[in-house]
């Protein structure tokens, strides 16, 4: 093997990307050494996933610190925002209020502002009416609740119970508000619905458990996916580094690549492809008439052709007639010349499927995957699968849904929840939902365990 061979084959020997939720990515480890990572995470009794908080007007989420569960921690929080726009200014404090991905965002628990005019200041979940005058909003109950909280902020600062439209629960709802005077023309809260001060209160070590068991669950799947990718990664890996010694046509470039479909059950064909971006053989039998076919203006050819580094491409519709994934290696020669790729095609929703189902049985959860871009891999629900998040009309009545996927696919993990069909499709349910990434060479896949709260 020449020196430049040597070199390439080192830096592109697979590896695993796990990252665990510390921040700390976990490479080339064993799943025996994962899971053992996992038991001592365990024993700590943290969930190691960061927290995310839902928004009561739209169910977004997004990250935050813990949320209030009580009065007095929702009196702390409020007379902390006043103390920080008191300290930064008032411009800068409501930018900051209005910052979906900010620390004061937390669960349904948010700040909100007006002027003693009436006009709206800070509403971080209903832009539009920022600016407006909301003095006239009146609850189902004809109550004019702003009129009645800045009176309250008037004097100073105190707590407010009304009834509220809870959009989770679809009903009218008591809750509670605490607000504050930040100076003579502009005050702010929060709220809190008093039913889920009722459940802080009487749950709480048991909503601890549950998120727990589902963090674990979350993890354990994580590792077995991560390890079947790098199994596969490295089956190809090994055929590129066999076919650098004999080409990639003929029949010994045959009988390399049916022994890397032969290698595992999740490979659906094997082929070689030129410098010129045609293939050049391909396994199985089956597949063969395909060979000299042009796939050079596919996506994952030409990142393979211009980087000369593994890829691992998303799902794409094959000239074979089906979608599919697939795991390519840059081939060289002996004297280090580059001379094609070897790719080998899973089909992304049997090989999730098969890890997946069997460990679902028994757990009040359900899973799904979805690339970066929305479209969905794996769901426990089929008729999820192929749909795109961002695009399909199913998901475009539910804000909330559609925001959470965006923090999904903006961060690796994480937590939050959403309303969506119950698995009947003949209501809505509450969910929550725990994240992490499992991928290869660059492409993640966002890993999502979803149980059903309400």
């Amino acid at each position: 093997m020449s020196p430049l061979q040597s070199r390439l084959y080192t830096n592109v020997l697979p590896s695993v990307d796990i990252d665990l939720g510390l921040g700390i990515p976990v490479s080339d480890m064993k799943i025996r050494n994962v899971l053992m990572a996992i038991f001592l995470l365990s024993l700590a009794n943290t969930v190691i996933l960061p927290i995310l908080a839902q928004d009561e007007a739209t169910g977004v989420t997004s990250k935050s610190l813990k949320a209030p569960s009580n009065e007095t921690e929702l009196a702390d929080f409020v007379e902390f925002a006043a103390s920080h726009a008191r300290d930064v200014g008032k411009y800068e404090a409501i930018k900051d209020f209005m910052d979906l991905n900010g620390s004061w965002v937390r669960g349904d628990i948010y700040i909100f502002a007006h002027d003693f005019n009436g006009t709206s200041l800070c509403l971080p979940y209903m832009p539009k009416e920022v600016g407006t005058d909301r003095s006239n909003i009146q609850n189902d109950q004809g109550i004019y609740i702003n009129r009645d909280m800045r009176s309250i902020a008037l004097n100073g600062s105190g707590f407010y119970e009304y009834n509220w439209q809870n959009p989770l629960a679809n009903q009218s709802e008591p809750k509670i508000s605490y607000v504050m005077k930040v100076d003579d023309t502009w005050y702010l809260g929060a709220g809190i619905y008093k039913a889920e001060l009722d459940s802080d209160k009487n749950s709480e070590n048991a909503t601890i458990g549950t998120d727990n068991d589902m963090a674990y669950f979350l993890l354990q799947l994580q590792a077995s996916i991560q390890g079947q990718l790098n199994d596969l990664d490295s089956a190809v890996a090994d055929s590129s580094y066999q076919l650098s010694a004999i080409g990639i046509e003929g029949e010994k470039a045959r009988d390399i690549l049916r022994n890397l479909t032969g290698s595992s059950p999740y490979f659906t064909e094997a082929t070689t492809g030129s410098p010129e971006g045609k293939i050049a053989a391909a396994e199985p039998a089956v597949y063969r008439n395909l060979e000299g076919a042009d796939i050079s203006k596919n996506d994952a050819t030409i990142r393979l052709m211009q980087t000369k580094s593994p890829v691992f491409s998303p799902v794409f519709h094959l000239v074979e007639g089906y979608d599919a994934s697939i795991v390519s290696y840059p081939v060289f020669s002996a004297t280090g010349e580059f001379i094609g790729g070897v790719g080998a095609i899973i089909k992304p929703a049997e090989l999730l499927g098969s890890i997946i189902a069997p460990r679902l049985l028994g757990t009040n959860y359900s899973v799904t995957v979805m690339q970066k871009d929305g479209l969905s891999l794996y769901d426990s629900d089929p008729s999820q699968v192929g749909k795109n998040l961002f695009s399909d009309p199913i998901y475009q009545p539910y804000p909330q849904l559609l925001a959470l996927g965006k923090n999904v696919v903006a961060e690796r993990f994480g937590m939050g929840r959403y309303v969506f069909q119950n698995i009947e499709h003949n209501g809505n349910i509450s969910k929550e939902v725990y994240w992490t990434s499992v991928g290869l060479h660059g492409n993640e896949w966002r890993l999502v365990a979803i149980r059903a709260t309400r």
